[in-house]
């Protein structure tokens, strides 16, 4: 388990500095996003300037805004903020996030539908979810400077009845089964062999929406809520097979998300897989207040006590584990209607939860980037990295 500064794994190559963009097309993209302050504005201040500096800023709203609503008896919580807490995300230069994740319809259907609005009343473009499963699969469309890039929203992270279906609001559904195989079969009660696979239904309707999505997008990103939370390290069978399908079926980039800790960087037919992009604005200290606990925290506590909310002495406006302090801004460089580079923003969030963008001149610059190497090696992925001045290249054995 990885719960330190990493000291081992591959060597970080080095570079003396970010190329150039010059005239091609940068996009940007973080994890999960979840709003709720005071001043809403202010998460995004030590990182704003990377996330509005791209052309193209991509996040996972895992929280709805309305007040409107209340819990949904099928969820563990529930997730809702002011619509005010929204206008950070077009502040920060959000120009588009997916709404398909565990938090969705935590306040019912009212609240889901105003969340909608809300996000297009600041001109934000959704994906992953919709008034109707044929809406949930539709992508999110942005172009810019003469590149069009498509998004397209999954998850596997379901509750019941939180899946879009015909006529039904919700999410684009990712379904996986688990196997638990017992591998010493004359042992009854050893550690079994967990496999997951991906539901086929869900996985062909996939393929379908990212071909249909490149006939009309030079670039498709497929943007799933998916992997085992709270976890190290640990990659699911299922999220490999369905981030090999999107790219077998002409995705370009990968980003998952929902675990709120870092995991690994995979590369596959030359295309980057992002298995998690961790936390990023996660605004939950109201959810963690000693003796005030929800049922559902206390549960989650219970079953990952070493990742439970309780490390407020060190960042009491952050009562997570210090691994989830840990995150990045994927970056991908976009030219002549093709992704010519891939790389990652270290980012190490502030113990009231503002995460900060750094540079190698920071000490926890290596911090994060050795994270990632370490964890990114343990599951077996050979992904080389090098070093730059403001961000990690990921190698994808790209010849321009």
């Amino acid at each position: 388990m990885v719960t330190s500064r990493p000291e081992g794994g591959p060597a970080l190559g080095t570079a003396e500095a970010v190329p150039d963009s010059g005239g091609d097309v940068v996009m940007a993209a973080v994890g999960d996003l979840m709003i709720n302050r005071d001043e809403p504005a202010g998460v995004f201040d030590h990182c704003r300037d990377v996330l509005a500096g791209a052309d193209v800023t991509f996040g996972n709203c895992e929280s709805v805004y309305s007040e409107d609503g209340s819990r949904n008896p099928a969820a563990r919580g529930e997730i809702r903020a002011h619509p005010r807490n929204a206008q950070a995300l077009a502040t920060a230069g959000f120009d588009a996030v997916t709404f398909a994740n565990n938090h969705h319809l935590d306040s019912g259907y009212d609240a889901f539908f105003r969340t909608l609005e809300v996000l297009d009343g600041l001109d934000i473009a959704v994906c992953g979810a919709g008034g109707d499963l044929a809406a949930a699969r539709q992508p999110a469309i942005v172009e810019r400077s003469g590149a069009t890039i498509a998004f397209l929203g999954y998850s596997s992270i379901l509750f019941p009845g939180y899946e879009a279906g015909y006529g039904k609001p919700g999410c684009a559904p990712l379904r996986a089964y688990t196997h638990y195989h017992q591998i010493e079969t004359e042992q009854p009660g050893s550690q079994p062999e967990i496999r997951t696979f991906v539901h086929d239904e869900d996985l062909d309707a996939l393929a379908a929406d990212v071909r249909r999505a490149k006939d009309a997008a030079d670039v498709v990103v497929v943007s799933p809520h998916w992997g085992v939370h709270f976890s190290p390290v640990v990659i699911a069978d299922y999220e490999t097979e369905a981030a090999h399908a999107a790219i077998d079926a002409g995705a370009d980039l990968v980003l998952g998300h929902h675990q709120h800790i870092l995991k690994a960087v995979q590369v596959y037919r030359g295309k980057v897989i992002f298995h998690g992009l961790g936390n990023f604005a996660v605004d939950c200290a109201h959810n963690a207040v000693p003796g005030t606990e929800s049922p559902a925290l206390l549960e989650m506590q219970g079953l990952y006590p070493e990742y439970k909310f309780g490390w407020r002495d060190e960042s009491p406006g952050y009562p997570f584990h210090p691994d989830s302090r840990r995150t990045m801004i994927a970056r991908c460089r976009i030219s002549g209607g093709s992704i010519r580079e891939v790389s990652y923003v270290p980012c190490y969030i502030r113990p009231t939860g503002e995460p900060e963008a750094l540079t190698n001149a920071h000490d926890l610059f290596d911090d994060v980037a050795g994270y990632v190497s370490e964890i990114t090696a343990a599951v077996g992925f050979g992904t080389g990295f090098v070093r730059r001045a403001e961000d990690v290249l990921i190698d994808t054995g790209f010849q321009p």
